[in-house]
Protein backbone atom coordinates (compact mmCIF):
# COMPACT_ATOMS: atom_id res chain seq x y z
CA UNK A 1 0.00 0.00 0.00
CA UNK A 2 2.57 2.45 0.41
CA UNK A 3 4.80 1.73 -2.19
CA UNK A 4 1.54 2.46 -4.37
CA UNK A 5 0.84 5.65 -2.55
CA UNK A 6 4.25 7.10 -2.90
CA UNK A 7 4.25 5.51 -6.86
CA UNK A 8 1.27 7.71 -7.58
CA UNK A 9 2.41 10.85 -5.74
CA UNK A 10 6.01 10.98 -6.89
CA UNK A 11 5.18 10.45 -10.53
CA UNK A 12 2.91 13.46 -10.39
CA UNK A 13 6.11 15.10 -8.89
CA UNK A 14 8.28 13.90 -11.47
CA UNK A 15 6.04 14.78 -14.19
CA UNK A 16 6.46 18.27 -13.10
CA UNK A 17 10.43 18.31 -11.37
CA UNK A 18 11.87 16.37 -13.91
CA UNK A 19 9.67 16.01 -17.25
CA UNK A 20 10.46 11.94 -16.49
CA UNK A 21 10.41 10.65 -20.16
CA UNK A 22 10.19 7.05 -20.53
CA UNK A 23 10.72 5.51 -24.16
CA UNK A 24 9.95 1.92 -25.08
CA UNK A 25 8.67 1.32 -21.99
CA UNK A 26 6.79 -1.91 -23.71
CA UNK A 27 10.01 -3.82 -23.55
CA UNK A 28 9.72 -4.32 -20.96
CA UNK A 29 7.84 -7.92 -19.92
CA UNK A 30 4.85 -7.39 -18.39
CA UNK A 31 5.22 -10.74 -16.21
CA UNK A 32 7.58 -13.11 -15.16
CA UNK A 33 11.30 -12.09 -13.27
CA UNK A 34 13.31 -9.72 -15.15
CA UNK A 35 16.37 -8.04 -14.12
CA UNK A 36 16.34 -3.99 -14.91
CA UNK A 37 20.24 -3.14 -16.03
CA UNK A 38 20.94 0.72 -16.58
CA UNK A 39 23.46 2.92 -16.27
CA UNK A 40 23.99 4.09 -12.91
CA UNK A 41 24.53 8.30 -13.36
CA UNK A 42 22.79 9.45 -9.94
CA UNK A 43 22.07 7.65 -6.44
CA UNK A 44 18.07 8.90 -7.19
CA UNK A 45 18.34 6.33 -10.66
CA UNK A 46 16.42 3.49 -8.90
CA UNK A 47 13.75 6.19 -7.39
CA UNK A 48 13.29 7.45 -10.91
CA UNK A 49 13.30 4.11 -12.36
CA UNK A 50 11.05 2.90 -9.94
CA UNK A 51 8.16 5.75 -10.75
CA UNK A 52 9.03 5.33 -14.54
CA UNK A 53 8.09 2.02 -14.79
CA UNK A 54 4.13 0.50 -13.96
CA UNK A 55 5.38 -2.71 -12.69
CA UNK A 56 6.68 -2.84 -8.81
CA UNK A 57 10.76 -2.27 -8.48
CA UNK A 58 12.22 -3.76 -6.17
CA UNK A 59 15.86 -2.98 -5.84
CA UNK A 60 19.49 -3.69 -4.12
CA UNK A 61 20.56 -0.98 -1.40
CA UNK A 62 23.25 -0.41 0.23
CA UNK A 63 23.96 -2.12 3.97
CA UNK A 64 24.47 1.84 4.91
CA UNK A 65 20.80 2.63 4.17
CA UNK A 66 19.64 0.45 6.58
CA UNK A 67 21.37 1.39 9.81
CA UNK A 68 18.86 3.16 11.14
CA UNK A 69 15.16 1.62 12.32
CA UNK A 70 12.96 4.13 10.81
CA UNK A 71 14.85 4.42 7.72
CA UNK A 72 15.31 0.60 7.21
CA UNK A 73 11.27 0.32 7.87
CA UNK A 74 10.63 2.85 5.58
CA UNK A 75 13.02 1.21 2.44
CA UNK A 76 11.66 -2.35 3.17
CA UNK A 77 8.05 -1.51 2.37
CA UNK A 78 9.10 0.21 -0.68
CA UNK A 79 11.09 -3.26 -1.70
CA UNK A 80 14.59 -2.20 -1.32
CA UNK A 81 16.81 -5.35 0.47
CA UNK A 82 20.26 -4.51 1.61
CA UNK A 83 23.80 -5.47 0.45
CA UNK A 84 27.28 -5.42 1.71
CA UNK A 85 28.95 -4.15 -1.17
CA UNK A 86 33.03 -4.95 0.21
CA UNK A 87 32.18 -8.68 -0.18
CA UNK A 88 29.97 -11.57 -2.35
CA UNK A 89 27.42 -11.35 -0.16
CA UNK A 90 25.58 -14.55 -0.54
CA UNK A 91 22.50 -13.45 1.52
CA UNK A 92 21.51 -10.69 -1.11
CA UNK A 93 21.75 -12.61 -4.17
CA UNK A 94 19.50 -15.36 -2.26
CA UNK A 95 17.19 -12.81 -1.74
CA UNK A 96 17.85 -11.04 -5.08
CA UNK A 97 16.91 -14.61 -6.91
CA UNK A 98 14.23 -15.35 -4.67
CA UNK A 99 12.40 -12.41 -5.70
CA UNK A 100 12.92 -13.30 -9.45
CA UNK A 101 11.98 -16.75 -9.30
CA UNK A 102 8.78 -14.88 -7.51
CA UNK A 103 7.92 -12.83 -10.89
CA UNK A 104 9.04 -9.60 -9.73
CA UNK A 105 11.09 -6.80 -11.07
CA UNK A 106 14.99 -6.04 -9.57
CA UNK A 107 16.99 -3.28 -11.03
CA UNK A 108 20.66 -4.33 -10.91
CA UNK A 109 23.08 -2.05 -11.93
CA UNK A 110 26.37 -3.58 -14.29
CA UNK A 111 28.77 -0.77 -13.32
CA UNK A 112 28.08 -1.75 -9.52
CA UNK A 113 28.22 1.69 -7.90
CA UNK A 114 27.11 5.22 -8.98
CA UNK A 115 29.50 7.25 -11.55
CA UNK A 116 31.25 10.21 -10.43
CA UNK A 117 31.45 11.79 -13.54
CA UNK A 118 28.57 10.14 -15.49
CA UNK A 119 29.97 8.08 -17.77
CA UNK A 120 29.94 4.57 -17.91
CA UNK A 121 32.13 2.60 -15.75
CA UNK A 122 33.85 -0.70 -16.25
CA UNK A 123 31.22 -3.34 -15.60
CA UNK A 124 31.30 -6.23 -12.60
CA UNK A 125 29.85 -9.38 -13.22
CA UNK A 126 27.00 -9.45 -10.46
CA UNK A 127 24.53 -8.65 -13.01
CA UNK A 128 25.03 -11.33 -15.44
CA UNK A 129 25.78 -13.44 -12.20
CA UNK A 130 22.09 -13.61 -10.69
CA UNK A 131 20.63 -13.44 -14.37
CA UNK A 132 21.65 -16.99 -14.97
CA UNK A 133 21.02 -18.42 -11.11
CA UNK A 134 17.67 -17.06 -11.37
CA UNK A 135 17.40 -17.59 -14.70
CA UNK A 136 15.84 -14.54 -15.83
CA UNK A 137 15.85 -12.18 -18.97
CA UNK A 138 17.49 -9.04 -18.46
CA UNK A 139 16.11 -5.95 -20.00
CA UNK A 140 19.14 -2.53 -21.05
CA UNK A 141 17.95 0.67 -20.17
CA UNK A 142 19.51 4.02 -20.77
CA UNK A 143 19.29 6.86 -17.96
CA UNK A 144 19.77 10.46 -19.40
CA UNK A 145 19.62 13.10 -16.88
CA UNK A 146 19.70 12.05 -13.64
CA UNK A 147 23.74 13.41 -13.37
CA UNK A 148 22.02 16.66 -13.81
CA UNK A 149 19.16 16.42 -11.18
CA UNK A 150 21.74 14.82 -8.28
CA UNK A 151 25.16 13.61 -8.88
CA UNK A 152 27.16 11.53 -6.90
CA UNK A 153 28.01 12.91 -3.39
CA UNK A 154 24.98 15.57 -3.55
CA UNK A 155 22.08 16.03 -1.45
CA UNK A 156 19.41 18.23 -2.79
CA UNK A 157 18.02 17.54 -6.58
CA UNK A 158 17.73 20.66 -8.84
CA UNK A 159 14.84 20.10 -11.93
CA UNK A 160 16.38 18.51 -15.23
CA UNK A 161 14.59 16.30 -17.73
CA UNK A 162 15.52 12.77 -17.40
CA UNK A 163 14.58 10.14 -20.01
CA UNK A 164 15.07 6.27 -19.57
CA UNK A 165 15.55 4.15 -22.90
CA UNK A 166 14.57 0.77 -22.33
CA UNK A 167 16.25 -1.80 -24.74
CA UNK A 168 14.58 -5.28 -25.84
CA UNK A 169 14.91 -7.99 -23.35
CA UNK A 170 17.85 -10.22 -24.08
CA UNK A 171 18.06 -14.15 -23.21
CA UNK A 172 20.53 -16.20 -22.36
CA UNK A 173 19.32 -19.34 -22.14
CA UNK A 174 21.73 -20.91 -23.60
CA UNK A 175 23.97 -20.55 -20.22
CA UNK A 176 21.07 -21.44 -17.77
CA UNK A 177 22.44 -24.94 -17.58
CA UNK A 178 25.90 -24.81 -17.86
CA UNK A 179 28.84 -24.14 -14.76
CA UNK A 180 29.12 -20.07 -14.16
CA UNK A 181 32.65 -19.99 -15.44
CA UNK A 182 34.07 -16.59 -15.66
CA UNK A 183 33.94 -16.10 -19.16
CA UNK A 184 30.82 -16.78 -19.60
CA UNK A 185 30.18 -14.15 -17.01
CA UNK A 186 32.06 -11.47 -18.61
CA UNK A 187 30.20 -12.81 -22.25
CA UNK A 188 27.00 -11.91 -20.70
CA UNK A 189 28.24 -8.88 -18.85
CA UNK A 190 29.44 -7.38 -22.11
CA UNK A 191 26.64 -7.92 -23.74
CA UNK A 192 24.92 -6.49 -21.60
CA UNK A 193 26.77 -3.07 -21.41
CA UNK A 194 26.77 -3.16 -25.36
CA UNK A 195 22.95 -2.60 -24.81
CA UNK A 196 23.48 0.38 -22.85
CA UNK A 197 26.05 1.89 -24.62
CA UNK A 198 23.96 1.98 -28.03
CA UNK A 199 21.01 2.71 -25.69
CA UNK A 200 23.11 6.06 -24.79
CA UNK A 201 24.21 6.43 -27.95
CA UNK A 202 21.25 6.03 -30.18
CA UNK A 203 20.14 8.99 -32.59
CA UNK A 204 16.93 8.60 -31.39
CA UNK A 205 17.65 9.55 -28.14
CA UNK A 206 19.71 12.20 -28.69
CA UNK A 207 17.20 13.93 -30.57
CA UNK A 208 15.12 13.87 -27.70
CA UNK A 209 16.90 14.96 -25.42
CA UNK A 210 17.93 17.59 -27.89
CA UNK A 211 14.31 18.84 -28.35
CA UNK A 212 14.10 18.76 -24.78
CA UNK A 213 16.72 21.02 -24.25
CA UNK A 214 15.84 23.36 -26.67
CA UNK A 215 12.51 24.09 -25.05
CA UNK A 216 14.08 23.63 -21.50
CA UNK A 217 15.83 27.02 -22.63
CA UNK A 218 12.90 28.68 -24.44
Amino acid sequence: MLYSILHIILKVIAAVYIRLQTIDIDNIPKRGGVILAPNHPSDLDSFILGIAITRQLHTMGKEELFRRRFAAFIFKKLNAFPVKREKFDRESIRVAVRVLKDGHVIDMYPEGTVSIDGSLQDPKLGTAYIALYAKVPVVPAAIIGTFNVMSKGERFPRPHKVVIKFGKPLYFDEYYDKPYKKEILKFVTMQIMNEIKVLLNSDALEETIHQSLIQSHD
